[in-house]
């Protein structure tokens, strides 16, 4: 990545970051406002095919997924390694469930939080991957050499990076 698509991306990271920090550690649960209109809409999600199985709880567990996307997406664009990104979502998401625990008696820590902001983490790091693949393959068309080359190689093969590019490394 050059400078000016880091930038752009920490630009995005900040008000992503202030607003996971505010929904971690609200010091209530940040759903209690919501939560006879979220039962209402899950009843008539019910009641016109949603299937039976899939209560709160599950759609919590996705919603927690889906929190943790942009963090495993934006850690990869700094992160030297694949595994960097969902290492960081784990350790993150266990600290704001242990600082729950500890300073907000209104809130309830769950390692099955952990679990579902991990594999947030993991989705958004391996969405930031296919986006890095699809971009190097189409710029690859213009260099034979690298159009011939399969994912593991094209990971490997570095032509426009820069010591500034720790996204591959």
């Amino acid at each position: 990545m050059n400078k000016t698509q880091l930038r752009i991306a920490l630009v995005l990271a900040v008000p992503y970051v202030l607003a996971l920090l505010l929904i971690a550690f609200w010091p209530t649960p940040v759903d209690r406002p919501a939560s006879g209109t979220i039962t209402q809409a899950i009843r008539w999600l019910h009641a016109h095919g949603m299937p039976q199985y899939i209560g709160y709880n599950k759609i919590e567990f996705a919603a927690n997924i889906a929190l943790f996307m942009p963090f495993g997406y934006i850690a990869s664009i700094w992160g030297r390694k694949w595994w960097h990104p969902m290492l960081a979502g784990f350790a993150t998401s266990f600290l704001i469930e242990l600082g729950q625990e500890i300073l907000l008696p209104e809130r309830v820590s769950s390692l099955l939080d952990v679990v579902a902001n991990a594999m947030g983490a993991a989705l958004g790091s391996l969405c930031f991957w296919l986006v890095r693949i699809l971009h190097e393959r189409r710029t690859a068309r213009s260099d034979p050499e690298e159009h011939r080359m399969g994912i593991t190689e094209l990971l490997q093969h570095q032509p426009n990076s820069t010591p500034e590019d720790p996204a591959l490394r």
